[in-house]
């Protein structure tokens, strides 16, 4: 997927936005279990084939509505990927590496989310991370992302290297066809999708 010169970028209507989240929560709810798990294996086939060599990647601890991509992040991690996840600290989006996802290198955040336990996870700079493989509520296949509202992925990506790859992670039922686009909004450059 290329990345589309020349988007339009407007104010978002906070209705627009409510009405984009609700209508893409619905679908994540109205999926199946098998489609779900059919979903995910080839999600995580597509992303282990698409990243074949050693490269430092920026991943995410799935939400239960995410794609799970845990089964890349371990192929990865045995093949000796440099791999880390985010962990929001004082409102900040920091990278910390990872050797594994037991429960022991993980805490609970706030929002519910599994986070680096900094007490046994190494601190990295975004300047070290060549992927970043981005979740959000929706995507389009221009690249637009819906996040969750709270904006850290897009101030984050702000401060990333340009020629960091962004991959989008998604179900195919959280394409859609048009977003909103603000100044701040970062395009993926690809998705991944099933």
């Amino acid at each position: 997927m290329g990345i589309v010169s020349g988007c339009s970028i407007k104010n978002i209507d906070p209705k627009d936005f409510k009405e984009n989240t609700s209508d893409l929560k619905n679908k994540l709810s109205r999926m199946r279990l098998p489609d779900i798990e059919f979903s995910n294996s080839i999600i995580n086939e597509n992303l282990i084939n698409s990243l074949d060599k050693k490269t430092s990647i920026l991943c995410y601890y799935p939400l239960l509505s995410e794609p799970d991509i845990k089964p890349s992040i371990k192929q990865w991690l045995a093949k000796k990927y440099t791999i880390s996840l985010p962990r929001i600290e004082d409102e900040n989006f920091q990278c910390y590496k990872i050797n594994n996802l037991s429960k022991d290198n993980l805490i609970k955040s706030s929002f519910g989310v599994w986070e680096p336990n900094p007490d046994s996870c190494e601190l990295i700079s975004s300047e070290s991370i060549d992927t970043i493989l981005v979740p959000g509520l929706g995507f389009t296949q221009n690249g637009e992302r819906l996040g969750r509202g709270g904006g850290y992925y897009d101030k984050f990506l702000a401060t990333c290297k340009s020629r960091t790859k962004l991959i989008g992670i998604c179900f195919k039922e959280q394409i859609i066809h048009n977003l909103p686009r603000e100044k701040h909004d970062h395009l993926v450059t690809n998705i991944v999708t099933a």
